[in-house]
């Protein structure tokens, strides 16, 4: 497995991490949407548009884990897809947070999304930077 991840255990460990979060949001929107629903006080009604959400998750989740025990090469789009979206999760809570979207309506936005989005943006571009042989074949 380290021998897929260029032989270095950090590149393993930071994928790891970032699957391990994948998974825990998956799980949330399939097994446990009431509480993503309470913490962002969207209502019952979004419970569609969460499970919606979820069947864009589970793949990725399922990609990452055959990436893990098989190989990584030429699996450009997964880490690259990885890092746009936490991009754009950034990009929408700093500026959700500043009024510049979204004004006219109630959006939670909680500490631990910001900093979770920063440190996915960080393993993503390490990631992407250090198994560039790899993964661009």
């Amino acid at each position: 497995m380290v021998e897929n991840f260029g032989g270095s255990v950090l590149y393993v460990v930071l994928f790891v991490i970032q699957l391990l979060g994948l998974v825990f949001y998956c799980y949330l929107i399939l097994f446990n949407p009431k509480k993503i629903i309470d913490d962002y006080q969207v209502g019952d009604a979004a419970i569609a548009p969460i499970r919606l959400v979820g069947s864009f998750i589970l793949p990725i989740v399922l990609i990452g884990i055959y990436l893990l025990f098989t190989t990584i090469e030429g699996a450009w789009i997964y880490f690259v897809f990885g890092l746009m979206t936490s991009i754009y999760q950034l990009l929408y809570d700093v500026c959700s947070r500043m009024g510049i979207v979204d004004k006219g309506y109630t959006v939670v936005n909680k500490t631990q999304d910001s900093v979770l989005s920063i440190v996915f943006v960080i393993i993503n571009i390490v990631l992407i930077n250090g198994l560039q042989d790899k993964i661009f074949l």
